[in-house]
């Protein structure tokens, strides 16, 4: 079976390091507007004023551009520890681990 012809442009995958690198309005345009957490101006915030980094947290977004358009995005980010989220719970474990489980009734 061969594959028919087609005059559409292919898909192309882009990886980049930093939100600065996308059109602002490319990137909301698909985004949900009653989720505030993915548009572009939260999620460069992070970027800009360096709640990441110190986090461990690294961009790394990927981009599915048709004829250089953006048709899709997935924001990403590589992690440098292993701590989990930017909330630790470190002060209860340390509680249960001076006071034990308790009885159990």
């Amino acid at each position: 079976m061969t594959r028919p012809e087609t005059t559409t442009n292919p898909l192309t995958l882009r990886q980049v390091d930093s939100l600065a690198q996308v059109e602002a309005a490319a990137w909301n345009r698909l985004v949900d507007p009653d989720n505030p957490f993915f548009r572009y101006e939260f999620l460069n915030g992070l970027e800009r004023f360096d709640c990441l980094a110190p986090q461990g947290w690294t961009p790394c977004h990927l981009l599915v551009e048709a004829a250089g358009a953006l048709v899709g995005a997935l924001p990403l980010y590589l992690r440098s520890n292993s701590y989990g989220e930017f909330v630790f719970d470190w002060a209860w474990a340390d509680a249960f681990e001076r006071v034990g489980p308790g009885p159990v009734e």
